[in-house]
C-alpha cells in the first residue's frame, strides 16, 4: 500500500445498508460540478451525491418521510403486467386521478 492509504471504510452489521447500484448519464460541465463539490468536502462523487439525496429528504415534510411505504407505487414494486396504456396513464391507474 506504500503508505498513501488515508481512510478505510469497514462495513459492519451495524453500519450495513441495502445499497442499489444506478448508472446515470450527466453532462460533463455537471459530473466536473459534482467532482470539484466532492473534493472540496474530502468525500467521493457517490459519497457526495448520497448527501444530496440525504438532504433532500430532510426537507420534505414529515408525512411524506413516514408514509411513503404506504404509497401505491412503493407497494407495487416488482415487474407486472398492466394496461397498455399504464405509462401515459400511471397517476390514473395509481391515485385515480388524470396524468394530464
Amino acid at each position: 500500500m506504500n503508505g498513501k492509504l488515508k481512510y478505510m471504510y469497514v462495513r459492519t452489521k451495524e453500519n450495513f445498508m441495502a445499497t442499489k447500484r444506478i448508472t446515470i448519464e450527466l453532462l460533463t460541465d455537471q459530473y466536473e460540478l459534482l467532482r470539484k463539490q466532492a473534493s472540496s468536502t474530502r468525500t467521493t462523487v457517490t459519497g457526495f451525491i448520497r448527501k444530496i439525496i440525504d438532504d433532500f429528504r430532510l426537507r420534505l415534510p414529515v408525512e411524506a418521510r413516514k408514509n411513503y411505504q404506504n404509497d401505491p407505487l412503493y407497494k407495487m414494486r416488482g415487474s407486472f403486467d398492466g394496461p397498455k396504456d399504464l405509462a401515459e396513464n400511471h397517476d390514473h391507474y395509481l391515485y385515480g386521478r388524470s396524468s394530464k
